[in-house]
């Protein structure tokens, strides 16, 4: 799945305290890795709506993504390259996602509000975008290892594809994986739930993964619930996917965009259902 990647982490920054949380988490994960940054500025009209206000020139843009690169090179010993690319966010990360190959992509947010919550989500458009994984974070990297990743598992379209993603990760980082399952009232589809936990289990085995599992109730919702969990176990990250094909009208927000914001501030791993179309039972 990986073969044909350059071993980069592509960063876009909007020059904020956000982006610099997400330099910060590629930073981590650049040395986790051994990888290569990308610094990414897309300049859309509010780029230059703030370079009209400081009476600068458009080629200022690259110069603070030079600062930004060699910063990175001589505190960090980090190979990264930078990039401005005028146009939308929404397909500009994206596009250069494809161009560079990048491996993951890590984008700061600034939370749900204001007129998003009638739009839908900023961040959730660009996810939806992206050919590659896509890190959500709302803090500083956390120090310490990678070493325990949440998997929610239930019957949405791509949920249990991301096994493959598992198997990559746990090459990456050894990491400990715990499937959160939906409790479905239906007997039928808890009897299909638990057959696709069987065949995911057995994957793991296969590939010598450990996990756990933790079902849920019915009590309170589920992606509340997964957050809940992830704290109670201090997950690194929760992994979700994402179906690029809906798009969120429910202004109370979606169970992956509760998830992306969620309050805790976990670190969110979000892959696209419609990038995983492989059966997993051939692994």
């Amino acid at each position: 799945m990986q073969t044909d990647k350059n071993n980069i982490i592509l960063v876009p920054t909007d020059f904020t305290k956000i982006g610099d949380y997400a330099i910060d988490n590629a930073i981590k994960l650049a040395k986790d890795l051994q990888f290569g940054i990308c610094v990414l500025h897309v300049i859309n009209k509010t780029t230059k709506k703030n370079l009209v206000k400081e009476n600068k020139p458009v080629e200022y843009v690259n110069e603070k993504l030079a600062d930004i690169a060699d910063k990175i090179k001589k505190e960090h010993n980090i190979e990264t390259d930078y990039i401005a690319r005028e146009g939308s966010i929404f397909s500009g990360i994206a596009d250069v996602a494809k161009e560079i190959q990048a491996n993951y992509v890590i984008i700061g947010t600034h939370g749900k509000k204001g007129i998003q919550f009638l739009l839908g989500s900023f961040a959730l458009k660009v996810i939806k975008s992206s050919p590659v994984p896509i890190f959500v974070v709302q803090k500083p990297a956390e120090k310490h290892a990678v070493e325990n990743i949440v998997f929610p598992l239930n019957l949405e379209e791509g949920s249990k594809q991301k096994v493959k993603w598992a198997i990559i990760l746990h090459k990456q980082f050894n990491a400990k994986f715990h499937f959160f399952i939906t409790s479905q009232k239906d007997e039928f589809y808890q009897n299909r739930l638990k057959a696709d936990l069987n065949q995911v289990k057995k994957i793991f085995e296969k590939h010598n993964i450990p996990y756990t599992e933790q079902t849920s109730n019915r009590r309170s919702s589920y992606s509340k619930q997964v957050v809940e969990f992830a704290k109670s176990i201090n997950s690194d990250f929760i992994m979700i996917s994402t179906d690029p094909d809906k798009t969120s009208v429910n202004p109370l927000g979606s169970s992956d965009e509760k998830i992306i914001y969620n309050p805790e501030k976990f670190p969110i791993m979000c892959i696209n259902a419609q990038d995983l179309k492989i059966l997993i039972g051939g692994l």
